[in-house]
């Protein structure tokens, strides 16, 4: 009896751990008629990744307008405004919604722009320092053909 005991247990808890591994890579997603990945969010959650999404965009302008005057220091500071991920300030039930792709993708973009703070701070070349902007941008496109944020029901 015991050892039937301790059996079904062992395999309770390997269908839980396999079910949470899956829904942490898989997060809260669907497909979308459109080809993409809807990220089911509440409005809460919508609303603080699109603002996350706005910030990295006015950074993008900020350094646009501060390399067309050569200003590295503004450009940097800029930069490191979009590189700040503090992840303690990332709502954990939004964390566990967002495919696995996506976090990564998210946390690629923030040390992108902790890279290009680092080279504006050495005074790159422009055009290295425009071509790494170009690489983030890239990464923005990229993201947003392949993911959308959907209200979840």
């Amino acid at each position: 009896m015991t050892k039937a005991l301790a059996t079904v247990a062992i395999l309770l808890w390997v269908v839980t751990a396999l079910a949470a591994g899956f829904f942490f890579v898989k997060g809260r997603a669907i497909s979308s008629p459109d080809g993409r990945t809807a990220v089911l969010l509440s409005r809460t959650e919508r609303d603080f990744v699109l603002a996350e999404m706005r910030m990295m965009l006015a950074s993008v302008q900020e350094i646009t307008q501060a390399l067309s005057q050569a200003d590295y220091a503004r450009a940097a500071q800029a930069a490191r405004s979009a590189s700040r991920h503090d992840a303690a300030r990332i709502p954990i039930g939004l964390m566990a919604k967002m495919p696995l792709e996506f976090r990564s993708a998210g946390r690629s973009m923030h040390e992108g722009f902790d890279d290009m703070a680092n080279a504006m701070e050495q005074r790159g070349a422009l055009p290295d320092l425009y071509g790494k902007l170009a690489d983030q941008l890239g990464a923005c496109v990229g993201c947003h053909a392949s993911y959308k944020i959907e209200l979840e029901q």
